[in-house]
């Protein structure tokens, strides 16, 4: 795919000036990475905005023990909010962004987006709206973090990682608890009593969905009452 082409699948190019269109094209470049590579560590500076043309890239943080939580996955037709926060303020980038599935990206050099934040209406809308929709993930991140109880959110991990006409997961608990920030002993033990009951079937890789509508029960809070 050539950077012209790259640039056609933005939502705001085509109010881009001819001029602005040809230094885009000229400054830019497509680059495809593969599953586990990186894109940024933490403490790298923002050299470059990457616009997701297909694939996926995980956003997460670790802390110094090794424990990570997913902050969010960067897909098709978005660009990383923190990237963008970070070329804007100058500072450097507080968390580890690796590809999650093969990527194709149009990587735009940070002076060529900060120019365009400032002369275009339909740059700084797309960004914001990633940033509302962004900030939503995370108020819910930090709520289910703080007050969720852990079966809980692995219930709901897997409903949402799994549909009825394909209820096998491909993921390993290590990946699982990463999304959750959590331990991978935490996750292998809610597992195993979920597969002792009859939710699911555990193998090497994979977790299949055997009983979806007792694990939509298992995934919603229980009422408690003060009485």
């Amino acid at each position: 795919m050539t950077v012209s082409e790259a640039l056609e699948q933005l939502p705001f190019s085509s109010n881009f000036s001819d001029n602005d269109r040809v230094d885009a094209i000229r400054h830019s470049r497509v680059k495809t990475l593969g599953a586990g590579e990186w894109i940024f560590h933490e403490g790298d500076t923002c050299s470059f905005s990457a616009f997701v043309l297909s694939g996926s890239i995980r956003v997460y943080k670790q802390s110094e023990t090794g424990r990570e939580i997913t902050l969010y996955y960067v897909e098709k037709g978005e660009s990383c909010i923190l990237t963008s926060s970070c070329i804007l303020s100058s500072r450097t980038y507080p968390a580890e962004a690796v590809v999650e599935s093969p990527t194709t990206s149009l990587l735009v050099p940070s002076m060529v987006f900060r120019y365009w934040m400032k002369a275009y209406d339909e740059v700084r809308t797309y960004i914001f709206d990633l940033l509302t929709s962004r900030f939503a993930e995370m108020t819910s991140l930090v709520e289910e973090v703080a007050f969720g109880r852990m079966d809980q959110r692995i219930a709901r991990l897997l409903i949402e990682k799994s549909r009825e006409t394909s209820p096998a997961i491909h993921a390993t608990h290590e990946s699982l608890a990463a999304d959750l920030g959590t331990a991978r002993e935490v996750v292998s033990r809610i597992l195993k009593d979920f597969e002792h009951e009859g939710l699911l079937r555990l193998s090497r890789g994979t977790v299949t969905v055997l009983d979806r509508t007792m694990l939509n029960k298992r995934a919603k809070p229980t009422i408690e009452h003060s009485w």
